[in-house]
């Protein structure tokens, strides 16, 4: 009786010391797919291409902060994947490009980015900051 009550006690501290940290589980191929996320989006940034549809003048800029995000979720996945730490790069992000789009359909764009790093990392929520960053279109310029 004294061991199931002291295994019990051991398995919620482990699983209230996980859910602080909130580490999570990485797919296997994450790292894989987010360099190779990360070389489509730098070799946009070469030919001065169109990663997203914003105006010509700040692709290569935007594409440059969206390659850095993409780094920055490499590092993280590399070292230690935490909600909190993606989380942290996902707030990091979008602060680069915000003054780099305008309108609804850039923000958008850049959004669906995130959403697709968030993804291959196994992050199921932004926690409204991709909703908040696509909302703030407008509020960029003032």
């Amino acid at each position: 009786m004294k061991h199931a009550i002291l295994a019990g006690l051991l398995t919620l501290g482990a699983l209230a010391a996980n859910a602080q940290t909130g580490k999570i589980k990485v797919p296997a191929q994450a790292i894989t797919q987010l360099e190779d996320l990360k070389e489509l989006t730098k070799a946009e940034v070469a030919k001065a291409g169109k990663a997203t549809k914003a105006h010509a003048e700040v692709r290569p800029d935007l594409n440059r902060y969206l390659v850095i995000s993409a780094d920055d979720f490499l590092r993280v996945t590399k070292e230690q994947p935490t909600k909190e730490a993606y989380l942290k790069c996902l707030d990091n992000g979008l602060a680069r490009v915000a003054p780099l789009t305008e309108t609804a359909t850039d923000r958008q764009q850049v959004a669906e980015y995130f959403q697709e790093l968030m993804e291959i990392v196994g992050l199921e929520s932004s926690e409204g900051r991709l909703d908040s960053f696509v909302g703030a279109a407008g509020k960029a310029r003032q």
